[in-house]
């Protein structure tokens, strides 16, 4: 057998033809007198507290309600937030200095100790967060009077200013905390972001209100919603009949129907990160890595990003995204060779065990038609392969609990631009997916983590993606381009790491 042909993948993924690629012209800007924002996006939120969650879904809505002492805007600069300068005043210390004046969305001033109790709140082992390998460069955090915050780590850490802009960076408020408790506070969240929380219809809708307040200027808008349509095709009608202003995850092959439209346009940006099937290599048969070599190898990648993709979105050749530090890019796009997939899988002693990907319709862009075809694919090398759709809530609580039977779509995102931000920030020892452990490679990362020396850090990283790549902790299927439905009157340029940045220098309603 020769593989999947085009028309059988997209008969497998249920997708239709369509010869048109995605559309690049910008249409005439329209302008609007709307004081809403709603935007729509593939599923439901799991989860406000920003310590307990870095699913795109959720981030989306707590990266406006939380700020961070550092931001990260869509040009992938650095810029103060919470913070108005930071600085290393030596090798193990950085020393923030704190916007004043900031009061928390129920009124109360936000302090130094806010912080020092957010970042040690992030790692404490009694409370579980999904961030809590993120800062274990970390010694100490003191907050020597209301506007300074001093981090002390175990060795020099020359990325910290860009880990505090990211996942577990959020700032939450003491004393509300402590007062209420963390399903409380999870219910009703309150932040010092540019939106304050309304209320939450699950399944449903997510509402917010501008904060008047926001020291970096009320946002262009009074009200955010934020709307849960995981059906492709409703959500981009919601788009084009205009009952949204925005919708994300955007497949390509629907780009045509927004760009065709008189009042809509597409955005998007390449994705800072990876779609990748994340393994759960403590169950048989994918404890095995000549079956998981077997699996990556049966994936024919090219068909998916010009079938499935429309060509928005290139073929990965590792665990690092193109674009970050220590990217290889001598390394060849993994390889699809049916033939030798069959080889090992026959070496491995496979014996038609049930391989499952578990798969939700909108997590991702593509997921679930993207899934369909990689089972097709495996079936044709001899992989007994079956599809299971999860709710995005049962994919949330097995993504906590780690109890997935066998593949599932993640998204990592390179918070750092940097390897250490993607890859050994979810793969480590204690990490968010930490399914698997090879000795060297954990080695390597931990030394390239507080190492100085660039030469010695992109040296690790090499290192690491060989083992990676006889390993497979991910089978990592495509860096896509993140794109978005707009209505023409929005104004907005979409953040690469999947923030939904709607404070005003990133969005803004184009009025007559």
């Amino acid at each position: 057998m020769s593989g999947l042909t085009r028309r059988e993948l997209l008969k497998a993924a249920g997708v239709a033809s369509a010869a048109a690629a995605l559309p690049t012209a910008r249409a005439a800007a329209q302008s609007t007198q709307k004081r809403e924002l709603v935007v729509a996006q593939g599923g439901d939120i799991s989860k406000f507290d920003p310590h307990y969650s870095t699913s795109s879904n959720d981030i989306r809505i707590s990266f406006n309600l939380f700020d961070n002492l550092v931001s990260r805007h869509p040009d992938g600069k650095l810029y103060p937030s919470l913070a108005t300068e930071w600085k290393l005043t030596n090798p193990t210390t950085w020393t923030f200095k704190l916007r004043q004046r900031v009061k928390w969305h129920n009124g109360d001033a936000f302090s130094a100790a806010d912080v020092k109790y957010s970042f040690e709140r992030t790692w404490d082992p009694k409370l579980n967060t999904r961030v809590s390998t993120v800062f274990t460069t970390v010694e100490r955090v003191e907050a020597p009077d209301a506007t300074t915050v001093v981090f002390t780590t175990k060795k020099p850490d020359p990325l910290l200013d860009a880990r505090v802009a990211f996942y577990g960076g959020q700032i939450v408020p003491k004393k509300y905390v402590e007062a209420v408790g963390n399903d409380t506070f999870n219910a009703k969240p309150i932040g010092t972001g540019p939106v304050r929380f309304v209320s939450w219809t699950k399944d449903d809708r997510v509402v917010l209100e501008a904060n008047p307040d926001y020291f970096g200027g009320k946002p262009d808008f009074d009200r955010f919603v934020m709307r849960s349509i995981p059906e492709t095709a409703p959500r981009i009608a919601a788009l084009l009949k205009g009952e949204v202003d925005i919708v994300t995850q955007l497949p390509p092959d629907h780009a045509e129907r927004v760009t065709g439209n008189a009042t809509t346009r597409v955005a998007g940006a390449l994705y800072a990160g990876l779609y990748v099937l994340a393994v759960n290599s403590k169950v048989p048969p994918l404890d095995n890595p000549l079956v998981k070599q077997a699996l990556s190898l049966g994936v024919d990648r090219e068909l998916i990003v010009k079938e499935l993709w429309r060509g928005r979105g290139i073929v990965p050749n590792g665990p690092i995204a193109k674009g970050d530090n220590h990217y290889d890019a001598a390394l060849p796009p993994l390889t699809y060779d049916p033939k030798e997939a069959r080889d090992r899988l026959k070496k491995s002693g496979y014996k038609g065990e049930e391989i499952v990907i578990e798969t939700t319709v909108g997590y991702t862009a593509n997921d679930k038609p993207m899934s369909e075809a990689i089972v097709a694919m495996w079936r044709d090398i001899g992989v007994n392969a079956k599809v299971e759709v999860l709710e995005y809530s049962v994919r949330a609580q097995k993504n906590r609990d780690r109890t997935f039977k066998g593949l599932w779509w993640s998204d990592p995102t390179s918070t750092l631009s940097d390897p250490d931000g993607m890859m050994w920030r979810l793969l480590g020892p204690g990490g968010p997916q930490d399914y698997w452990r090879h000795p060297r490679f954990d080695e390597l990362g931990e030394a390239a983590r507080f190492s100085v020396d660039q030469k010695v850090r992109g040296q690790a990283y090499k290192e690491m993606t060989k083992i990676f790549l006889e390993h497979f902790p991910w089978i990592p299927i495509i860096q896509p381009y993140e794109d978005y439905g707009l209505q023409k009157y929005v104004d907005w340029t979409p953040n690469p790491n999947q923030a939904l940045e709607i404070r005003r220098f990133a969005f803004k309603f184009r009025r007559a």
